[in-house]
């Protein structure tokens, strides 16, 4: 499932956009869900709140909170690089404002059906190397992080907590969909409580590691050996 915002103070231009998207999604067989805004406001809150999405096509001409200003909140205040931004606009003059958001795109209006394949195309080909997502429900909705995002997970009874720089998201499962998806991609058991992403492990001790965020996790003794060897290998890779 691909998740694409369109964000456009004219409503027709955003109907416009997602009926291409939705076309290009049939003709290549892709599961592609839209959600469309007409702020960046709302749009900005709702990447906040947590809701995902791969590429956002963004114009830059809105009211208020304009798309330049979005960009740069969605990639200094939520440390998001993982949203793929084109911007569009009626202008061709914001190269120099644009460099710091490093957009996938930049389309000049009026858009067409030529650009928006040229632009979808050119973010599947990038983003074949990006396979190494995390995959979970909450309801009836499909959700996902990268991999290089989540810091560690955490069993609280029914309850697994995935925590990343952004704060910790929570979903009804077990450790056993979370292990399925993470060993052997740079995540250690360390509890049957615990998986902790080894890049984002500040210290190792026997039976704890701290995180970055100076978060202190427990070790338990079932795991101490398979840490060891973890860490032998780690110091034998360095």
């Amino acid at each position: 499932m691909i998740r694409v915002a369109v964000c456009d103070d004219e409503i027709g231009t955003c109907s416009d956009i997602e009926k291409m998207i939705l076309d290009f999604a049939k003709s290549h067989a892709l599961q592609i869900e839209t959600e469309v805004f007409y702020s960046g406001e709302t749009l900005y809150c709702s990447i906040q709140d947590n809701c995902i999405f791969d590429i956002v096509f963004l114009d830059i001409q809105l009211f208020q909170l304009d798309g330049v200003q979005v960009g740069k909140q969605i990639r200094e205040q939520l440390g998001n690089e993982n949203i793929s931004i084109v911007y569009i606009s009626s202008k061709d003059t914001y190269a120099m404002s644009l460099f710091q958001v490093r957009p996938l795109d930049f389309l000049i209006k009026p858009i067409t059906e030529e650009k928006i394949v040229a632009t979808l195309e050119k973010f599947m080909r990038l983003n074949e190397t990006k396979k190494n997502t995390f995959y979970f429900n909450i309801g009836k909705s499909i959700y996902k992080l990268y991999l290089d995002e989540i810091r560690y997970f955490a069993c609280n009874g029914k309850k697994i907590e995935i925590y990343t720089g952004n704060g910790m998201t929570e979903f009804y499962g077990n450790m056993h969909e979370v292990t399925e998806q993470t060993i052997g991609k740079g995540f250690w058991v360390i509890h049957k409580s615990f998986v902790v992403n080894a890049m984002y492990v500040a210290a190792y001790h026997y039976d704890s590691v701290q995180m970055i965020d100076g978060m202190v996790l427990p070790i338990s003794q079932k795991y101490r050996k398979a840490m060891k060897n973890c860490l032998t290998e780690l110091y034998r890779k360095g």
